[in-house]
């Protein structure tokens, strides 16, 4: 026999004494009794005491009534009514006894394998002080297919079909945890269940079940586990005390225990919880409140309506084994979970003020705390929260739910929202670009270009979010990025002062514009080459310059929770460059104002020149020093250098430039040949283009830069000198500037001829050491001047000694020279001067038209 607590559903708790034999006769007259119960340990095949014969010691006491001693006896014959039910009820007494010890086990078999429940509904109808109400609703049937024994298959139906139906009884379940100690999680008190048990026959069942809870900690490391991800499987052991009756028959007490294992497969996932809605605003008393609408995948079989619940968010701190930090307070709506349907979760939070240890620098230096989640949010990386049962709840929440919930930690995984067009705008304007100083240190701050401008960057705000925010200060890391690579980085390590102002778009939305300036910011080029590539575009492309830029913002915040600083805030932007830099150049307007002789050698002349000049943009530069190569029909000529220069937007005036004039040094014989060329065309008044290219010395403490960027010579007008004009001479109608030569004057009687002449030297005389001069009216020779005695041309503007002139009698301009005594004659010249200034001694070619010439007696 199997123990008391594994008895079968319709094993009896106690046996009948076994009956013996009567030896009393049994009247054939005697009325039959009817079935009657005995006990709750009677079997289920009912029986007549008065027609069982007892067996054994004791024997049955019987109701059978004894016939008078003086009745008179009558004859003896065959009782066959007797015989044939003496032998019903001995078959039956011993199926009775086979049924009583051998049926049970197998009916308990035969029902552990046929019964068969399919819930159809399950579903939390109520909260309890200690636990919730469940209602189950399902359909009972015992289906004997799925007993794969025929003899157990047709004994259990023949026992249940004999039984019809059954009763369960009040009953406990207790459900334990093996692997957790044995932890009683919970009790279920179950109410009287009634089945039909006849094979195939279908019972709908409905009842109400009270769930309480059991070891609260117990469950926490359960709840833990399971978060955490390390619960592989789970046994859960169920212990069941069950009263079944069938009719009125009672079939004892049964012990009924059963273990169920899950496997990890088998185990419900931790709820998917999608943001789908986020309101952010501020509250009158300073405080920021957060709507959240959310959809969740509970993987629930039950249904059931959480009732509303307070929790503690939470968000990580520096250390994974520092503690969580409380930001916020939250509430829970009404939550009604379906099974196989999204829940919908409404939820408002409440951030009072910004705790301190959540904007302190963490001991690492990688920011805050704020900081890491700011950051994770802005560039779209996964976060997560932590949430809390509230360490003090509404009295409305039933103890059991907060205690239980106040014991486990959920983390809240949520993405971020990138925002890839956060940036609408960045502008930069009055830009200041100050080149490197030759004599710093190399990879010194001031060996690179440095920036100063006034930013402008507009940002679009959320649509969800309403609060008032003013920023302060700035500072940020920027890189610059052309056609995907990297163009240089720019480091604004000191904080600036900003100014934010919230402005609304033309499509309705919000933003904030901030603006501030930097002043002398490095800039440092990390690719010459791609540099070189952005110029060429700057200056001969048609479509501009875009520039993509990256940065890493730290910003001073002030809202109603307090001021605070967030750093690793991520931007980016498209900065079209506005500067038509191809046009720029020829509307520089260059002129020379001035120009003082430097050093002097045989093959070189050193010249500082003031150069007046048109600055058409919006940017202005510090020059500390600049050294580009002067390019004349494809040979360089000499260097241009410029130090300490400031260039501002507008008209700039008296600009210092060293020119160097060495032909000879640069290019050799070839060189003082162009040399001599490009002279005489610029003193005689042409309009020329010099070429200016860099090379590794333009830049001394960037050889790289100056190298790559020589693959682009820039083309640049020759400015003119500043000459004052002769009385009444406002220049050629072709607009071409005024001569060196002012005018002459021929004296007839002589044969001489005088000069006004212009020297834009400051302080050194140009000695002409000699001159081959032809003058021309219309186009006819008029006279000749051949002079080898040496004269000093002084600065500014001064007269030449009476030079000898050769008239030519002969021609038809002397017929006019004649006619235009005492009056003035237009003429034209050629002339070959030998000059000299210092120790530098050259020839030039010189042409000129349309020189007034007086004729004098």
């Amino acid at each position: 026999m199997a123990d008391e607590q594994n008895r079968p559903l319709l094993e009896e708790e106690a046996r009948s004494s076994s009956p013996g034999p009567s030896d009393t006769t049994i009247r054939p007259h005697q009325p039959r009794r009817s079935f009657e119960l005995y006990s709750e340990s009677t079997p289920l095949l009912h029986h007549r005491n008065d027609d069982i014969p007892s067996y054994g010691a004791e024997e049955q006491p019987s109701d059978l009534q004894y016939p008078d001693e003086d009745t008179p006896k009558k004859r003896s014959h065959v009782p066959w009514p007797t015989i044939i039910s003496l032998a019903v009820l001995t078959t039956a007494v011993l199926a009775i006894l086979v049924f009583a010890f051998a049926a049970p086990a197998i009916v308990k078999e035969y029902a552990r394998e046929a019964a068969v429940f399919k819930p159809t509904a399950l579903s939390i109808d109520s909260t309890t002080p200690d636990g919730v109400r469940a209602r189950v609703q399902g359909d009972f049937v015992m289906d004997a297919r799925r007993v794969n024994k025929k003899p157990m298959r047709d004994i259990g139906r023949f026992m249940t079909w004999i039984a019809h139906e059954a009763e369960s009884g009040e009953s406990d379940v207790k459900v334990y945890i093996p692997e957790y100690g044995n932890i009683l999680v919970g009790n279920v008190r179950l109410p009287s269940i009634k089945v039909n048990i006849r094979n195939g026959h279908e019972t709908h069942i409905d009842f109400l079940a009270d769930l309480t809870g059991g070891d609260i900690k117990g469950l926490h490391n359960i709840a833990r586990d399971w978060i955490d991800g390390r619960l592989g499987s789970l046994s859960v052991r169920g212990k069941a005390t069950v009263h079944p009756r069938s009719g009125i028959i009672g079939l004892g007490t049964q012990t009924l225990i059963d273990t169920v294992t899950f496997d990890e497969s088998n185990l419900p996932p931790l709820p998917k919880v999608d943001i789908t809605q986020m309101d952010v605003r501020d509250t009158a008393n300073g405080a920021l409140s957060v709507d959240v609408q959310a959809s969740a995948n509970i993987d629930s079989p039950v249904a059931l309506m959480i009732p509303a619940l307070e929790f503690s968010i939470y968000v990580p701190n520096c250390s994974p084994d520092d503690p969580y930090i409380l930001v916020a307070d939250a509430k829970t709506a009404e939550i009604n979970v379906r099974p196989g349907s999204p829940t919908a979760v409404g939820a408002q939070g409440l951030v009072k003020q910004l705790p301190d240890e959540l904007i302190t620098a963490c001991p690492s230096g990688d920011g805050s705390p704020l900081d890491l989640l700011v950051s994770n949010y802005v560039q779209g990386r996964p976060s997560t929260i932590y949430v809390r049962g509230a360490e003090s709840p509404s009295s409305e929440t039933p103890t059991w739910i907060a205690d239980l919930l106040r014991s486990v930690t959920v983390p809240l995984p949520f993405e971020g929202d990138p925002l890839d067009d956060m940036m609408k705008n960045f502008t930069m304007t009055d830009t200041h670009v100050s080149l490197p100083n030759p004599f710093a240190e190399p990879g010194a701050p001031d060996a690179q270009p440095t920036v100063s401008a006034l930013v402008k960057v507009l940002i679009g705000l959320p649509a969800n979010v309403n609060i008032s925010v003013d920023i302060p200060s700035v500072r940020a890391h920027t890189n610059v990025f052309y056609h995907g690579k990297q163009l240089g980085i720019m480091n604004i390590e000191k904080w600036q002062n900003a100014k934010s102002t919230r402005v609304e778009l033309e499509d309705g939305s919000g933003a904030l514009l901030v603006e501030f300036s930097i002043k002398n910011v490095p800039l440092q080029v990390t690719d010459n080459d791609l540099l070189s590539q952005v110029v060429q575009q700057m200056l001969f492309g048609k479509k501009g310059v875009v520039l993509h830029v990256t940065a890493t913002v730290d910003a001073k915040v002030a809202t109603g929770l307090g001021r605070f600083a967030v750093h690793g805030i991520p931007g980016e932007g498209d900065v079209p460059v506005n500067i038509p830099a191809g046009q720029s150049i020829g509307h520089l307007n260059p002129t020379v104002a001035s120009m003082e002789l430097g050093e002097t050698t045989k093959t070189s002349l050193g010249v500082n020149v003031l150069v007046n000049l048109t600055n058409p943009t919006d940017h202005s530069a510090t020059i500390p020093f600049f050294d580009v190569k002067m390019i004349y029909n494809n040979t360089a000529i000499g260097h241009l250098i410029v130090r300490n220069a400031s260039i501002v937007p507008g008209n700039n005036t008296r600009v210092p430039v060293q020119m160097l004039w060495a032909p000879y040094d640069e290019s050799g014989p070839s060189g003082v040949e162009l040399g001599r060329k490009f002279v005489s065309s610029y003193i005689s008044g042409a309009n020329l283009t010099l070429q200016i290219q860099t090379h590794e010395g333009t830049f001394p403490t960037l050889p790289d830069l100056g190298k790559a960027l020589s693959a682009i010579p820039l083309n640049v007008p020759v400015p003119h000198m500043s000459i004052p004009r002769a009385p009444g001479d406002d220049g050629d109608e072709d607009g071409k500037p005024p001569r060196f030569i002012q005018d002459a004057t021929l004296h007839l009687f002589s044969s001489t001829v005088e000069f006004a002449v212009y020297s834009p030297m400051v302080d050194t005389n140009i000695t002409v050491t000699s001159m081959d001069s032809t003058a021309f009216y219309e186009g006819e020779p008029l006279g000749r001047i051949e002079y080898d005695e040496p004269f000093n041309v002084p600065p500014g503007n001064s007269h030449s000694p009476r030079l000898p002139v050769e008239v030519d009698l002969g021609g038809v301009g002397y017929d006019a020279l004649r006619k235009a005594l005492g009056q003035e004659l237009m003429l034209d010249a050629v002339a070959e001067v030998g000059m000299r200034v210092k120790n530098y001694e050259d020839i030039v070619h010189y042409r000129t038209k349309g020189i007034a010439a007086r004729v004098r007696f």
